[in-house]
């Protein structure tokens, strides 16, 4: 008995296949523009889906084909073909492709498709260019955008790897990057749910192996749980082999697999950042024997420029808060008052246990799968997340809490209000600081762009050994994850 998904409609052919059951059902991707998030849909398959799955019977002898649903519903309610991917996912990354081929103005480039895209989703995808600052002005494509449309990942991890390897964190941010491009590398067997969840504080509350700055806030991150795992499984294996680190791998409910894909995908990711100059390869013979393994450590050094405050968990979130910016939310807290009473009448008032987190819509919930899950306070009110996921709720996966600096120095558009101390971020994040902070904010954020355009555009030159404003920065992130005394 096979039991297979829909990539057995293309793409298998097994000899001895005589009898399928087609349940005429599948789950895609469907893609809200209004909403901004992704959510999986079950869903009645197309006629030509159904001719797919029946041919995998017989390939190579007769065989029949049993569908589990009526003749009418095949003729009458099936669509012909399914949706094309173009109407159902983020247009973000086909968009910044359009521009960096100079094929004109977006809009009127993908009306001409046989079966062209919603209008909303297409200026869902701008405004999101806009956000992140790859286009600017009149959708001319920035700098950054520039090496953006070269990485081929998700503009926000591509926007993260360039910061990482910017202000000196890149080998954690790779790990992270390649983990939130491929997969989570936790294993869940059947009631052992609590166990992983015990395994993953574990491995964060094992003091935070390397990490300089560790203290309560650096345990609320899912991102930093898989910086840690990485790391650690990197170490086992170089030190003692595939069998200690297979033994480490099956105490902390990781799988193997993913963890040596993670480091395909970490050379592959540092290898795109050496193509566009951000960083510079060793020579062959510094890299001898495993190439792999040697590239890979080589990604980790810690005396690299491009490490410099890899150790460093403060940094390391901020630059998250940079990449994922403006996947954020904010508790009561951290929302500005016309907002939030916006956001209250729309979300269920009942008294809660925990904090209530809003992403300026509307009310969302920590995944139950995210150590953020089960806490009753946070270090800071604010947090971000790259992938949004509707079921019963709306749900955030892998979040990771990061602090008001990160979200003057990397969040949205800032509106000083003088005489109450307070800050709008993008009109409804709030942060209170005294109007001199926020103006000083401000200033150093303009001299971050200006700097970030010099060094996306001169890439040679984009370490930040000699660059003050950079390290002033760095010192004000790192000042405010301090213990206060």
């Amino acid at each position: 008995v096979i039991i297979a998904t829909n990539i057995a409609e293309t793409s298998i052919t097994i000899d001895d296949v005589v009898y399928v059951f087609d349940c005429g059902r599948h789950k895609e991707n469907r893609y809200n523009s209004q909403k901004k998030l992704s959510s999986m849909v079950e869903d009645w398959i197309s006629q030509a889906n159904a001719r797919q799955r029946r041919g995998r019977a017989g390939r190579v002898k007769p065989g029949i084909c049993y569908s589990l649903y009526t003749r009418h519903r095949y003729e009458k309610l099936m669509r012909p073909y399914q949706v094309p991917e173009m109407q159902r996912m983020p247009l973000v990354e086909l968009c910044l492709q359009i521009k960096l081929l100079s094929l004109g103005r977006i809009k009127i480039f993908l009306s001409k498709a046989l079966e062209p895209p919603k209008e909303e989703a297409i200026t869902t995808a701008i405004s999101v260019l806009y956000e992140v600052g790859a286009i600017e002005g009149d959708e001319e494509l920035t700098p950054l955008g520039h090496h953006l449309a070269k990485l081929p990942v998700d503009v926000l991890i591509g926007k993260m790897m360039l910061f990482g390897g910017i202000f000196g964190c890149l080998s954690p941010i790779l790990s992270i990057s390649a983990f939130l491009s491929y997969k989570s590398p936790f294993i869940y067997p059947k009631d052992e749910k609590q166990n992983v969840e015990r395994a993953k504080l574990a491995l964060l509350t094992d003091k935070l192996e390397g990490l300089s700055d560790s203290n309560d806030s650096s345990t609320q991150s899912d991102h930093l749980v898989l910086m840690v795992a990485y790391k650690k499984w990197q170490k086992i294996l170089l030190k003692r082999g595939t069998k200690a680190a297979q033994q480490f791998c099956s105490k902390y409910f990781l799988s193997s697999s993913v963890m040596y894909m993670i480091r395909d995908m970490r050379i592959q990711f540092g290898t795109l950042l050496a193509d566009i100059g951000l960083i510079n390869l060793p020579n062959k013979n510094q890299t001898g024997g495993k190439k792999k393994d040697d590239l890979d450590s080589w990604f980790s050094d810690e005396s690299q420029m491009f490490n410099m405050y890899a150790n460093h968990s403060s940094i390391v979130k901020a630059i998250l808060c940079a990449g994922l910016y403006p996947n954020v939310a904010a508790t009561e807290q951290g929302v500005a008052g016309a907002a939030l009473s916006n956001l209250r009448k729309s979300s269920n008032s009942a008294a809660k246990a925990h904090p209530v987190w809003y992403d300026g819509r509307r009310e969302v919930h920590i995944h139950p799968s995210s150590i953020n899950s089960q806490l009753k306070s946070f270090e800071h009110p604010f947090l971000v997340f790259l992938e949004k996921v509707e079921t019963n709720k709306v749900f955030l996966r892998d979040t990771t809490i990061v602090s008001p600096f990160s979200i003057l120095l990397f969040g949205g558009s800032i509106n000083v209000q003088h005489q109450t101390g307070q800050v709008t971020i993008d009109g409804w994040l709030k942060v209170t600081a005294p109007a001199q902070t926020a103006v000083l904010f401000k200033e150093l954020r303009l001299t971050l762009h200006s700097i970030l355009r010099q060094m996306i555009r001169n890439p040679q030159n984009s370490t930040i050994a000699n660059n003050e404003v950079v390290k002033s920065m760095i010192q004000l992130l790192l000042e405010e994850d301090k213990p206060q005394k």
